[in-house]
């Protein structure tokens, strides 16, 4: 067995808060899910009906999925905050400077402030709507 994609999947509670956080920082949904009120808001990409509204990105290959509901998730899920930082999301960018002027503008709470690491990559910690710790890398030479 070889993987050929890796993909994650956020249950929201706010919807709208998750899509505005992430697309502040650059991600393109490429497939939406839900009502019609929920996929009118998509011209560009395809959609389909459900039950709960999603959207998903795809970042170099790798998707990340934003959601309020799922089939086989109890619904008190989608209310919960994540409170711990065992799993984190990591995200390549050309500039943590400008993810943290992203943050300051949006009000987004910074986790730890941009540090430079020995392994090469200068690092800023955010949290998502949801309390999902996303750590945006930048390569230094």
């Amino acid at each position: 067995m070889r993987p050929n994609k890796l993909g994650v999947h956020i249950k929201c509670k706010d919807l709208e808060r998750s899509k505005e956080f992430y697309e502040a920082f650059g991600f393109s949904p490429i497939f939406a899910y839900g009502s019609d009120k929920h996929r009118a808001g998509f011209k560009d990409i395809n959609t389909a009906p459900e039950k709960y509204d999603g959207i998903v990105y795809e970042v170099e290959g790798a998707l990340l999925e934003i959601a309020n509901g799922h089939i086989a998730v109890k619904p008190g899920v989608f209310c919960e905050t994540v409170e711990s930082s065992k799993i984190s999301l990591m995200i390549d960018v050309e500039s943590v400077e400008n993810v943290k002027k992203v943050a300051q503008v949006k009000d987004y709470q910074i986790a730890a402030d941009i540090r430079e690491f020995y392994w090469g990559t200068r690092e800023i910690v955010l949290r998502d709507p949801d309390g999902v710790i996303v750590v945006f890398r930048e390569k230094i030479v």
